[in-house]
């Protein structure tokens, strides 16, 4: 979320925030400026560069304050308070003052930009030159002429006077409006609300200004702002309408609110893929820093829950085999059940082909057969692939507590960033995994799978200076097999592997994880016991020795 006012947007995002205003508000013939909460300029169109005479490079960053004299009193800020305290827009005039100094008559609409959480990012007016607008449409010609405000007078629920501009508001003639019911073209939901504040205006005197939809003649239903007041006509009480239409003006605030809700959405999916980003990106590096693949589960099984908070899931990863994959880490309530954990690389449908499997809609599918507990809600296979190795698969159950619009955001945000952490995650497991053999190799003999004499030689040293530290004995084993050289000669290397093979596998499963079994070179081998005394290292070896014996 955007904890700070939009001032405190980075630089490639505040690029990417007047790149998405130029491209809304850009060919916009009225002037539309963005402002910060603190009354700094963000965006500058066309219109007002036209209107002003200042351009957008001159007057980024810069105080609204600019375009108020000291001589004119400006109503602003207390109008963006008001907005703070959720008026949805605000309509006022005001004066403001060019680049040459001249003053402009203005109308300013303003409109707050939310987030999900209700707090005001930006501020976008819209700026309308009424000097002009009075030129073009004649607006304000003398009353008696052209009123550009349709005025009628009701009494006992029926029109005694229109004038032109209502005349021509509302489509009929004065012939057929004097003497009818006011009533019949009113939009009806907003009958009762026209009743109610003429009524309360022949009680008070006058009513605030409303708005409310009329019904025209050809059957164009026009917004109205209107006023009303109490007066006395030939002798009787009546109401006195000012009327106005403001369905173009609806109009726009409609649009700027759409316009407004766009930017909100790009500003909020800037703001969410930075904060993937950094999500990623602090896994990659920790992934980076892992040497075994136990390290790699919590890792990112935290990220997953940061990226996809109340998902559940789990990361499988292939056997050495290559005959299933089993889970090493799971979240979120993912089943427990070992048919849920284990299973073949045919059973998962992302698996047989090799790419990302999304399953949105659960009656349509078709939902994997590793599956046994069938989701409540979409989910995504995600295969784990480096150089064309199948290395595992990520499997995310999305937004198991929630419904509707919140999974499917959910799932589109995953489907976005699938290919980036199918990447980070493919390349991280198979770099930890390169270097678990390339250490195992170091230490280890591939032969007999006991530790190799370069690994013996540092381990003996190491041992014989702990014990005369600790004052215990050590047992050393040496042994070697018998006429090997002559079995080697007679059946053949093979059968000699096996041998090496077998007599590792008997010294790995017959003595402690504390001790250091080693293959010392050819057929022979060392074990060291630590802690062991002569008579324990003796017993332990003759228990060796019989155990290869009766092996054939």
């Amino acid at each position: 979320m955007i904890k700070e006012t939009i001032q405190n947007i980075e630089i490639g995002k505040m690029e990417e925030t007047i790149k998405q205003f130029n491209l809304l508000f850009e060919p916009w013939e009225d002037a539309v400026i963005l402002i910060t909460p603190d009354d700094t300029i963000l965006g500058w169109n066309r219109g007002a560069q036209n209107l002003y005479g200042y351009s957008a490079e001159s007057v980024m960053g810069k105080k609204y304050s600019l375009l108020v004299s000291s001589s004119i009193k400006d109503n602003t800020l207390n109008v963006l308070h008001k907005i703070n305290q959720a008026a949805p827009y605000v309509c006022y005039e005001t004066e403001h003052a060019k680049k040459d100094g001249d003053r402009i008559h203005v109308c300013l609409n303003i409109s707050p930009i939310r987030n999900d959480l209700g707090e005001i990012l930006a501020f976008s007016i819209v700026v309308r030159n009424m000097a002009e607008r009075n030129q073009e449409k004649d607006l304000f010609t003398a009353l008696t002429e052209s009123s550009p405000i349709g005025i009628y007078i009701v009494q006992g629920g029926k029109f005694e006077y229109i004038n032109r501009q209502f005349e021509e508001i509302i489509g009929y003639g004065i012939n057929e409006l004097l003497s009818t019911n006011s009533l019949h073209y009113i939009y009806e939901a907003d009958r009762e609300l026209t009743r109610a504040n003429a009524v309360n205006a022949l009680k008070s005197g006058r009513c605030q200004p409303y708005e409310y939809r009329i019904v025209a003649k050809s059957g164009q239903i026009k917004w109205i702002l209107e006023t009303v007041i109490s007066i006395k006509y030939r002798g009787k009480l009546a109401t006195l309408g000012n009327f106005m239409d403001i369905t173009e003006s609806k109009r726009m605030q409609e649009e700027t609110q759409h316009a407004n809700e766009r930017m909100t959405a790009m500003l909020m999916k800037l703001q969410e893929q930075s904060r993937q980003h950094v999500v990623l990106t602090e896994m990659r590096d920790m992934l980076q820093a892992c040497t075994k693949l136990e390290e790699t589960a919590p890792i990112i099984m935290g990220a997953m829950k940061k990226l996809f908070p109340q998902s559940q899931g789990a990361l499988f990863l292939m056997s050495n085999s290559r005959s299933d994959l089993e889970s090493i880490v799971k979240w979120g309530g993912f089943p427990l059940d070992p048919d849920d954990n284990v299973f073949a690389p045919d059973a998962c449908w992302g698996l047989r082909r090799g790419r990302t499997h999304v399953v949105e809609d659960l009656t349509v599918g078709p939902i994997c057969p590793h599956l046994k507990h069938v989701p409540k809600s979409p989910y995504v296979c995600l295969p784990l692939i480096a150089k064309g190795d199948l290395l595992g698969l990520l499997h995310l159950n999305i937004n198991v507590d929630n419904t509707g619009l919140q999974q499917q955001k959910a799932v589109a945000d995953l489907k976005e960033i699938a290919t980036t952490l199918s990447e980070y995650l493919s390349l991280s497991i198979a770099n930890v995994r390169l270097s678990e053999s390339l250490s195992k190799q170091s230490i280890q003999d591939s032969l007999s799978g006991l530790y190799n004499r370069r690994f013996m030689e540092e381990s003996i040293q190491r041992e014989i200076l702990r014990a005369a530290r600790k004052q215990n004995p050590i047992g050393i084993i040496m042994a070697d097999l018998d006429h090997f050289k002559q079995f080697n000669d007679i059946h053949g290397h093979g059968a000699g592997d096996k041998i090496i093979s077998q007599v590792g596998k008997i010294l790995r499963e017959k003595f402690r994880g504390s001790d250091i079994a080693c293959r010392y070179g050819g057929e022979e081998f060392l074990v060291i016991l630590s802690e062991s005394n002569l008579e324990d290292t003796c017993k332990r070896a003759e228990s060796v020795r019989e155990e290869i014996k009766k092996w054939n």
